[in-house]
């Protein structure tokens, strides 16, 4: 091992307790990759023959990233040394190059498909959400604020506001993309090398956009790791928010959610539950990330310039979120696609005061009363009473109709239930614009630039 020329023997558990050998393995086929382009950059440098440089292609191909063998610090320490005890020309492998620039060269092409993944699933279940809006432009549903009563709207509206948020917060991860899609290699350990090295075709080679310039900024920096992260938590707020509101809208006490067959769970002892069992773990399950954020801010807070191995332990985060964030997203377009509603429970919530303020702003828009003397006129009647009906007609006779009869129709404000095709030509657009970048991206991480 790279220690045993200066350091002599190291106690095997303390040696396994600084490598990162285990988790190497979510990199493993990148850092394959970047060595191949390092080895022709050799080759043009003359410091490696056209034979030599086809032999440690075949090694590196044979390479089992999933079965290691030996006591190593690294994937970077197992491929050499692999190498070399195969064939001696390896020697010459790590010549002008650094396990850190190679390290966050694998990284960053890792997080591009990691990210490329995760938007996938994203436009998957704003996808879901929009063809099962659509039919429900129509169906009235309530809107609650402090979870209680509060306005008409329709459940194809509801759905739309969780698709329009998630269009915008996307550009999180498409900028997070943007910014890792930069080569560090050909930065060495910080300072570069005095091996003339030719970064921009590493970038070619590795099929990324640009170069990260500065060689100390290359291997030093991880704020792209957080980026994305974070990405992941605030894309998490709106979902975790629809989870809440299916754990309330699906108790029988109100049961406007019929919760799926495959999603629900029962009781051991109480054979009438109905649980929303994957609902409640994809809560848990997202809730995680607020740790991985934490942990991850944690980890990189106050670290000084340079690279130090407190950098190896935040990328098992890192994965871990990414397979957490999209097989819940999975879970919760499945659930999307097969829930119900009960019309008959909604008929029952509307006959909450849901149309008050309708009342109030009829008495000032027809009738001229100052809004708030309207609202006071509302707000007496319904102390005595909360069935929205009775409040209306007591106020307003037979006028009553013109309220509480077809109340979206009179929503046309933009964005509002009863003008919803504004909200669904942006989500369209939107979606062209990302699936426009999922295709540039797909092409970026299966390019073939450089051909072993």
């Amino acid at each position: 091992m790279y220690r045993s020329y200066a350091l002599g023997f190291q106690p095997p558990w303390l040696s396994k307790y600084i490598s990162s050998l285990n988790f190497d393995t979510e990199i493993c086929p990148y850092v394959i990759d970047v060595l191949k382009v390092h080895i022709h950059q050799l080759f043009k440098l003359g410091k490696l023959g056209e034979n030599d440089v086809q032999k440690l292609y075949k090694l590196l191909d044979e390479f089992d990233c999933y079965d290691i063998k030996g006591n190593y610090e690294d994937i970077h320490e197992a491929i050499e040394y692999f190498l070399i005890s195969k064939l001696e020309v390896a020697k010459w492998l790590n010549l002008g190059k650094s396990r850190n620039d190679q390290v966050a060269t694998a990284i960053r092409m890792r997080l591009k498909e990691d990210v490329f993944e995760s938007v996938k699933v994203v436009r998957d279940l704003i996808l879901t959400i929009v063809s099962n809006a659509l039919p429900y432009l129509d169906t009235l549903f309530p809107t609650f604020t402090h979870l209680q009563p509060a306005q008409p709207t329709t459940f194809g509206h509801y759905l739309l506001s969780f698709a329009e948020e998630l269009v915008d917060l996307m550009n999180l991860l498409i900028v997070t993309y943007e910014i890792a899609d930069k080569c560090p290699m050909g930065s060495a350990a910080a300072a570069g090398s005095t091996v003339p090295l030719n970064r921009a075709e590493y970038c070619k080679s590795l099929c990324f956009n640009d170069i990260a310039l500065n060689t100390l900024y290359a291997t030093s920096s991880r704020s792209f790791l957080l980026l994305y992260l974070t990405s992941l938590l605030v894309l998490s707020i709106p979902i975790l928010r629809f989870i809440e509101d299916m754990f309330f809208l699906c108790t029988p006490l109100i049961g406007i959610i019929i919760v799926p067959d495959d999603h629900a769970g029962t009781s051991s002892i109480m054979p009438h539950k109905r649980n929303p069992s994957t609902l409640e773990v994809a809560r848990a399950e997202l809730s995680k990330l607020i740790g991985s954020v934490t942990s991850s801010f944690t980890i990189l807070k106050g670290i000084p310039s340079g690279y130090v191995l407190d950098y190896q332990q935040l990328t098992p985060l890192i994965w871990e979120s990414g397979k957490i964030f999209r097989f819940t997203l999975t879970v919760v377009t499945d659930f999307i696609e097969k829930m119900k509603i009960n019309y008959d429970a909604i008929k029952t919530t509307f006959r909450y005061p849901l149309l008050a303020a309708d009342v109030a702003e009829y008495l000032s828009m027809v009738k001229d009363i100052p809004f708030r003397d309207a609202y006071a006129i509302v707000a007496k009647v319904a102390k005595e009473t909360y069935d929205m009906e009775q409040i209306a007609t007591r106020i307003l006779g037979e006028e009553a109709k013109n309220v509480l009869e077809d109340p979206i129709s009179k929503r046309k404000n933009l964005g509002a239930p009863g003008n919803p095709h504004p909200i669904i030509d942006k989500i369209k657009k939107s979606l062209d614009l990302i699936n426009d970048f999922l295709k540039k991206a797909s092409e970026d991480i299966s390019c073939d630039a450089f051909d072993s």
